[in-house]
């Protein structure tokens, strides 16, 4: 701490404010991780504030003449009140073009939806004057890709901890197996979390298929030349943080030159920025379609609306609840909508 206040002093001097402090764990994990200490800290400056002390003090020194007559207000000088003039009239200027009312009934209903604001706007000036929610609806459904997993064999399913990765196999594989009597196996990679290799076990011994588990890159190409008569292989992975650079790297070991179908699984509820940020973490491993899942534990369906705008990965399918494997069901455009809308769940 004594190191980290040095610091501070010395880069934003003594009028810094220290706004929070806390301890962290360095980066990477496990119980070897060193303690760090977070210090936030800032500068403010309040130019009416200064404005008005610097007053108080002329009319209160010099002659009897200058304290009757105080000083004029000072400027905001230098590029600081320069840019704050700049962001003034930009923003004037982009509020006198926009064609969309700041107060939209509709606007308001697509943000409250949880679509991203440039999107919302995008799409009510393509519309223009006349639209209305029948036209949103009607354009929304036919912009979102949404489209069945591929043909390839092999099904990986990737995804930060939690998102249901290993609970969406067991829902495909028991499809799989009852309703279109397919030869299915598991293969799961995730060693690392506890009881997750026993769960997957669990579900192979149910449905009555093969089950692998791997650690190394080599042991997953043994299995998958071991089952090569088999129709449908479905691959679980260990999950991680966006942030864990190596972790997708290690996977890349695993599956580069693999012939597979790849999905990325993310909760309908994710925040947009979270969103971003998880797709670009994974995108090295060339995702083919996204799933979204706990479905039943969202508000609305804005987040998918906005993922699909920006990133144009298609929707294979969206998961509603625990249970196998009822609650998994494919993509539906106009359900999505709906949803997003608030007119249907």
């Amino acid at each position: 701490m004594k190191d980290a206040l040095t610091q501070i002093k010395s880069e934003l001097g003594s009028n810094a404010v220290i706004i929070s402090t806390r301890e962290i764990k360095e980066s990477g994990y496990g119980l070897m991780s060193k303690p760090l200490i977070e210090v936030v800290a800032a500068v403010d400056y309040d130019s009416d504030t200064f404005i008005k002390k610097m007053q108080g003090k002329n009319a209160h020194s010099g002659t009897p003449e200058a304290r009757n007559h105080p000083a004029p207000p000072l400027p905001v000088s230098g590029h600081i009140g320069d840019e704050i003039v700049e962001l003034k009239k930009m923003l004037k200027h982009l509020m006198s073009q926009s064609k969309v009312a700041p107060y939209s009934p509709l606007r308001d209903k697509l943000l409250a939806g949880g679509v991203r604001e440039s999107i919302v706007d995008l799409i009510l000036s393509k519309l223009g004057d006349g639209v209305t929610e029948d036209k949103v609806k009607n354009l929304l459904s036919r912009l979102l890709r949404v489209e069945a997993p591929t043909n390839e064999r092999i099904r990986i399913f990737l995804g930060t901890t939690g998102v249901g990765k290993t609970t969406t196999i067991a829902k495909m594989a028991a499809r799989a197996v009852m309703a279109e009597g397919k030869r299915v196996a598991l293969v799961t990679l995730d060693s690392y979390r506890i009881g997750a290799v026993d769960q997957s076990r669990i579900y192979a011994k149910i449905l009555n298929i093969p089950f692998f588990s791997v650690t190394t890159p080599p042991e997953f190409a043994t299995a998958m030349n071991q089952l090569e008569s088999t129709d449908l292989i479905l691959v679980d992975t260990v999950g991680r943080s966006p942030f864990c650079a190596d972790h997708v790297r290690q996977l890349i070991g695993f599956f580069d030159g693999v012939k597979a179908c790849r999905f990325l699984l993310m909760p309908v509820a994710t925040r947009d920025r979270e969103m971003d940020t998880i797709t670009t973490a994974f995108s090295p491993l060339k995702i083919d379609r996204m799933i979204f899942t706990k479905a039943d534990e969202a508000h609305s369906f804005g987040g998918i609306v906005t993922h699909n705008m920006v990133h144009r990965t298609p929707v294979s399918h969206i998961t509603t609840g625990q249970r196998v494997p009822e609650d998994i069901e494919p993509a539906c455009p106009d359900k999505i909508v709906a949803c997003t809308l608030g007119d249907a769940r």
